[in-house]
């Protein structure tokens, strides 16, 4: 026995009492550790201290191999074994790619060996990690009695290889985060004790511009407001859990939502851009007798309702509220702890964490709009991945412009902002390039999120000067093409970054970020061409299309997502939510697959394939190579869908702008030039021009209303209004 493993069996009882007393400390799943034998541990890095850890977490003590031959020679007789494969402690808090040390002490021992993937959870910004740039003197939200996790996996066979151990670990992480989410606080509690806290009560919450006159409120304000809001509120409403909201992205909105969460209410922010039908429709489905709005966006945006839903305006609020009542709130935030007001004063302890706290209807951009419902541990959960995920700073000032109905503004925008404790300046138009421009400058705004489409209009219409503040610019909804990302960099100096989310998930799964520097390495998070890897605490796997079986890793198929921010389910829809969630795996509709460095590709959607003479044509491809023949930058000129055919049954049709048609001969040649199937290669008759595309509210491609056009003109009807 060696000195080091002389050392670790000494020290064994005074590290468990110190890793008690320092953590909350879990071990998951300990049985899956032969209990003799060899055991090989493979697991990710994160601090200086892992493997304090899992000396602690182990039934049996580890060997801790230096090289791999020690790693061998201990496998062979008969011991566990524990091996870093990243080789270093991450510096952004994802995993770093896999070493080949692994799969050689594999090759190299002759032992049948079982690989067990090991998780450790929640170490990311504690001691010993590069946090913030260092990894030992620097300040920490939670220093002592975080809560923390060691999971282990289900073993895998000693043939597996690196790519597929690494897939593994990742899984096991996303597990372990699933069993840890029972420790998360509810947004809204989080929110009231990051506003109670004394660094934060008198700083600047936020500063709203939807009126068009600057209104600031610091934490202590904005809790004490939503608080008084609620109180008025609660004898107003009734029984009936879902209450509507009926506002812009500003301090109105943020104050009702916040309000509705303290009263355990499920908000239902219902989609201004989508037409009275939609939301009529929303209300019917989720039974809102209640909607929370206000005067001044009514005369904007007329509600049309049946008379039964009560309308409640917040002028009529912001009167009423008594004014000893203001001032007894706004003492209790700033003199109380943020634990009692929450705790006791507020009651909010009884918050079930599978409580619904949101229904969201989706952009229906595929199909029929569903309310997809997300509890309190869903957001939670999805707001911790994506703090982990992202630095964030005291010092950021988040230009906040995507509404509250879209699912990525309800999360990111609104409880992140409010949990992090981060100053926000809101904006309801996103597409407003030219005063958002002047906004970002004024404020130094340092973190934008939008969408491609939203990224055109600020090239065209903002200042080279405006956006220079910006930090981090992440992108969703829809590709963002490489192209556009560097005009974008090239001109403003700050590099977009693409992400993907789904509204199921609460909705964030992925983004590419910038490098990060520390300790001499810098690790990269981006991958061009990709959506990023998945945040911490979610996984992302492929499924095959016709039977939704797990399909090795690396091979493409339906993309599914595991994660405590699986979606409760759809609203009055048990059928459909059984459909899409499979033992706690959401199956989206994107097709892809997930590369050996952990980096999630989308190659399209299952709608978005076109089936010809038996054959499945990829719309989202072939729209692509004719963009990048047009050399577009960015730009949409044209949208490919597919329509029905009596002879094949179906057959590609192309909408585009007036500009293309002298193109389309040189597209068609040189589509067949770069070795596509003729079968790809649409026919001029089937091509028509549009003056415009449908958008959604996002700016996403309406892709519904695209095939509802091209259905139209193959029939030979005109583009219905």
């Amino acid at each position: 026995m060696d000195f080091f493993a002389l050392l670790v069996v000494a020290l064994r009882p005074v590290l468990w009492l110190a890793v008690r007393i320092a953590y909350r400390f879990r071990v998951h799943h300990r049985d899956r550790v032969p209990s003799t034998g060899p055991a090989l541990i493979v697991a990710n890095h994160v601090t200086a201290f892992d493997w304090v850890l899992l000396v602690v977490a182990l039934p049996r003590r580890p060997h801790f191999a230096g090289s791999v031959g020690a790693a061998v020679k201990a496998l062979d007789a008969g011991h566990v074994v524990v091996v870093f494969p990243e080789g270093t402690t991450t510096r952004n808090g994802q995993f770093l790619p896999f070493g080949p040390e692994v799969g050689r002490i594999l090759q190299a021992t002759t032992a049948d060996v079982p690989v067990v993937p090991t998780h450790l959870d929640n170490l990311w910004g504690s001691l010993g990690s590069w946090s913030a740039g260092r990894v030992y003197w620097k300040r920490m939200e939670r220093p002592l009695r975080r809560d923390v996790a060691v999971m282990f996996g289900v073993p895998l066979p000693k043939s597996a290889s690196v790519a597929e151990i690494r897939a593994a670990v990742v899984e096991t992480g996303a597990h372990n985060a699933v069993a840890q989410s029972d420790s998360l606080l509810p947004p809204v509690r989080k929110f009231v004790r990051t506003a109670c806290r004394f660094g934060y009560l008198f700083r600047t919450a936020c500063t709203d511009l939807a009126t068009g006159t600057e209104r600031r409120l610091t934490w202590g304000k904005l809790l004490a407001g939503a608080w008084g809001l609620a109180s008025w509120l609660e004898p107003r409403l009734g029984p009936e859990p879902n209450v509507g909201v009926w506002l812009p992205t500003g301090l109105g909105s943020t104050l009702a939502n916040a309000a509705l969460a303290l009263l355990g209410k499920t908000t239902v922010n219902l989609n201004y851009t989508a037409g009275a039908g939609p939301v009529q429709s929303a209300v019917h489905q989720a039974g809102v007798a209640t909607v929370v709005t206000a005067k001044r966006f009514l005369h904007k945006m007329p509600l049309n309702l049946p008379p039964s839903v009560t309308v409640i305006l917040l002028e009529d609020a912001l009167a009423g509220i008594p004014p000893r009542s203001r001032l007894l709130k706004y003492l209790a935030v700033v003199l109380l702890p943020g634990w009692f007001v929450d705790r006791v004063l507020l009651g909010l302890g009884k918050i079930d964490p599978d409580d619904v706290l949101t229904v969201l209807f989706s952009s229906g951009s595929t199909g029929e709009p569903k309310g997809v419902m997300l509890s309190h541990r869903n957001v939670a959960a999805n707001v911790e991945s994506f703090r982990r995920g992202i630095p964030f700073y005291e010092t950021d000032r988040f230009l906040v412009t995507l509404p509250f109905f879209h699912s990525f503004g309800y999360t990111v925008c609104l409880w992140t902002t409010l949990e992090v404790g981060m100053e926000t300046v809101y904006y309801p138009d996103p597409r407003a390039a030219k005063e958002l421009g002047e906004l970002c400058k004024k404020y130094a705004c340092t973190i934008l999120v939008g969408t491609a489409t939203f990224l055109r209009f600020y090239l065209r219409r903002t200042g080279a000067d405006d956006l220079k503040s910006l930090r981090l610019i992440v992108c969703g909804a829809e590709k963002l093409p490489v192209k556009l990302s560097e005009e974008f960099a090239a001109r403003f100096g700050v590099y977009p970054y693409e992400g993907y989310g789904v509204t199921e998930l609460a909705p964030i799964v992925g983004f590419n970020l910038p490098p990060t520097t520390a300790g001499g390495l810098t690790q990269s998070a981006h991958a061009p061409g990709t959506v990023g890897q998945p945040i911490p605490g979610v996984c992302v796997k492929t499924f095959d299309p016709e039977t939704l079986a797990p399909l090795p890793h690396g091979e493409e198929g339906l993309l599914g997502c595991l994660g405590a921010n699986v979606m409760r389910g759809y609203l009055n829809s048990p059928e459909k939510t059984a459909a899409v969630v499979r033992d706690g795996w959401y199956v989206t509709g994107d097709v892809g697959r997930v590369e050996d460095t952990g980096f999630v590709r989308i190659t399209g959607r299952v709608s978005r394939f076109a089936k010809i003479a038996g054959e499945m044509v990829p719309l989202e491809r072939l729209d692509e190579e004719m963009h990048d023949l047009l050399s577009a930058a960015g730009e949409r000129r044209l949208a490919v869908a597919a329509a029905p055919d009596e002879k094949r049954g179906e057959r590609i049709v192309v909408l585009h702008l007036p500009c293309v048609t002298a193109h389309l001969p040189y597209l068609f040649a040189m589509l067949r030039k770069k070795g596509l199937p003729n079968l790809w290669i649409p026919d001029g008759r089937d091509c028509h021009v549009v003056e415009s595309f449908p958008e959604l509210s996002t700016g996403k491609l309406d892709l519904k209303r695209i095939g509802e056009w091209a259905r139209a003109v193959a029939a030979g009807g005109a583009i219905p209004s």
